[in-house]
């Protein structure tokens, strides 16, 4: 018997699903959350959030859940035969967000859950999407298998956010693009007995490869290195411990003692992209649309950023508030950021990965000098701290020439007492900063933008009794580069919309967001 028809289902409970889940449901979108695994992961997978996914999860999960279990770290050294080379520090710019934290994965999975409970979904183990039925215009119908028993039910949407191997993916019979790289990666959670001090990513080059460190405190450290060429067929093998030790002693000249491996595993990289995100009511985010090396620790943290830009756009369209149209800015938006994610990574890894001689010398000499620039050593950080990802450019655009729009929200001070401006973006609708007014006092905007629009819209002004911007917002301003009567339009991930003293450009834009069909 089938049943259901109004909710959207989310098929997988990595972080891309919970996160989808919970951006939806904190929106008013009845939503269900399946995962085939009857139990959590005990593993601990992904092991750093970097801090543009925290600043656009802060509305659904406050910062502080992460930090209070995580490590934040001060910066990378890079070091080689037991000397350092160059250290690369991770300047705290902002009073809320860190560069990063390191945090098993399983520990934001669990935050994650945790936040999903509270919202009054319960995610669903031990159930699997056995059969895609049917699909059409207006919904997909399902076969769910639950430990033995079936259903079939139908959903308005489906998100698939199952992972690298998507039974989503497959069943949708879509191509996988990409290549395998033949090569083995060793990967071990260590905990040390006598392990030094804890702030600090450590990165070795060796003649024998690469090797990274990674703290998780209280003497656990990750350890990722470089494991040589196989063939293509070569049987996986985990690595024992005592590959780990000599790894250790090789690479990075540490005399510290493992007291126990938590885990230990081999790895081989996959970079593979699927060539669309969406096929009719079906969504593809997170693993399920992409794979990539892990060098850099994109991976975990683009497909969270997949399912908050997926999310406030299927709620728009699933409330009536937008039509289906919005759905695609998804694939324009999140499609290429995954491929410079791609790009980037691999890029990384091939020079990770190259033992040759010259390669070798400048991994020893010529990099450190660089990393000892300033400039270059600020636009690394921003780089792995993924703040400098951006939609400029994209479909939600008004025309080529707009400045600011499609750009990351800068996390500045604002209002009375001054608070992050991602303090103010907490709410899951649309903000609008009026920073001084311009026009004559009884003309009013706010009534008409607030009205028109048909969206959760919230609106703050910092005008200053003269009508210029008001100090405490003068600090916002400065970072956009405007001046008074400027009113600023932020989206529900974090990003810009028009940055404009015209109001009619503001609802040109609203209306071309919310498209024709929409009531």
């Amino acid at each position: 018997m089938e049943t259901g028809g109004d909710a959207v289902l989310v098929c997988g409970a990595g972080p891309a699903g919970l996160v989808t889940a919970i951006e939806l449901a904190r929106r008013g979108v009845e939503v269900e959350i399946v995962d085939a695994a009857a139990t959590a992961s005990p593993l601990s997978k992904a092991a750093i959030i970097w801090r543009r996914t925290l600043e656009v999860l802060h509305g659904a999960v406050p910062v502080r859940n992460f930090l209070e279990p995580g490590r934040v770290m001060a910066g990378i050294r890079l070091e080689a035969e037991g000397r350092l080379l160059r250290e690369v520090p991770f300047h705290q710019d902002s009073h809320l967000f860190p560069p990063g934290v390191l945090l098993p994965q399983y520990e934001t999975e669990r935050i994650l859950t945790r936040r999903l409970e509270d919202l009054g979904v319960r995610l669903q183990r031990g159930v699997r999407v056995a059969e895609i039925v049917s699909r059409d215009s207006e919904g997909v119908t399902v076969r769910l298998d639950d430990s033995g028993e079936t259903r079939t039910k139908r959903y308005d949407w489906l998100v698939g956010t199952d992972g690298a191997h998507s039974t989503i993916r497959h069943q949708l019979g879509l191509d996988f693009p990409g290549v395998s790289i033949n090569r083995r990666w060793v990967l071990a959670d260590l905990q040390f007995s006598n392990a030094g001090p804890e702030d600090h990513i450590r990165m070795f080059v060796g003649r024998d490869g690469m090797a990274g460190l990674f703290p998780y405190g209280g003497g656990r450290w990750r350890l990722v290195a470089d494991g040589g060429s196989v063939a293509s067929d070569t049987p996986r093998r985990d690595p024992d411990r005592s590959e780990v030790e000599e790894i250790l002693e090789s690479r990075t000249k540490l005399t510290w003692q493992i007291e126990s491996t938590p885990w230990l595993a081999e790895f081989r990289v996959n970079e593979r992209q699927v060539e669309r995100y969406r096929h009719g009511r079906i969504l593809l985010a997170g693993d399920a649309a992409h794979v990539h090396s892990p060098a850099g620790g994109q991976g975990m943290n683009t497909s969270i950023q997949d399912a908050v830009n997926l999310a406030w756009k299927l709620a728009l369209v699933r409330n009536g508030k937008a039509s289906e149209d919005l759905i695609d800015t998804y694939d324009g938006e999140r499609h290429e950021v995954a491929a410079a994610v791609l790009r980037g990574s691999g890029r990384l890894l091939q020079v990770a990965m190259n033992r040759t001689r010259p390669v070798s010398m400048a991994k020893r000499w010529i990099l450190p000098t660089l990393l000892g620039v300033g400039r270059i050593q600020r636009e690394a950080v921003r780089r792995l701290s993924e703040i400098d990802v951006h939609y400029h450019g994209g479909p939600l655009g008004i025309e080529p020439g707009d400045r600011w729009i499609g750009r990351r929200c800068p996390d500045v001070q604002i209002g009375d007492p001054k608070i992050s401006v991602y303090e103010r973006l907490r709410d899951p609708g649309f903000k609008i900063f009026e920073l001084g007014r311009s026009r004559v006092p009884d003309v009013d905007d706010r009534g008409g933008l607030l009205a028109g629009p048909g969206l959760d819209l919230g609106w703050e002004s910092h005008v200053a009794p003269s009508g210029g911007i008001s100090d405490e917002a003068q600090a916002f301003a400065s970072a956009l580069d405007v001046s008074s009567g400027t009113m600023v339009v932020v989206r529900p991930d974090g990003y810009l919309g028009p940055v404009t003293a015209d109001p009619e450009r503001i609802r040109i834009w609203f209306q071309s967001l919310r498209g024709r069909s929409a009531g």
